[in-house]
């Protein structure tokens, strides 16, 4: 999962690119720092970062399980009813 900067505000499409890479270069280095037991040596202010970093990077993946398992949801419901149409029903739908 490609980590990423979000934000409502309007910013370049240079600006965005480049707050990004980044992200992604932070979280990278949050993951090698954690490797080595070297988290408590950040500052208070990158701690905090990261700690911010891992909830939103925490409901991103939560959201994207939850549209995941919807998804799956529609795909059974519309298989179901899909299987009880005939032939020739679905052939008069176009389906």
């Amino acid at each position: 999962m490609p980590c990423q900067y979000y934000t409502d505000r309007e910013l370049t499409d240079n600006a965005y690119r480049a707050l990004n890479e980044l992200t992604r270069v932070c979280c990278d280095m949050r993951t090698i720092l954690r490797q080595h037991n070297l988290f408590m040596e950040l500052t208070v202010e990158t701690r905090n970062w990261i700690k911010q970093h891992d909830e939103e990077d925490r409901k991103r993946i939560e959201a994207d399980a939850r549209r995941l398992r919807e998804k799956s949801e529609r795909e059974q419901a519309r298989q179901s009813a899909m299987n009880k149409l005939t032939l020739e029903e679905r052939r008069v739908l176009g389906l």
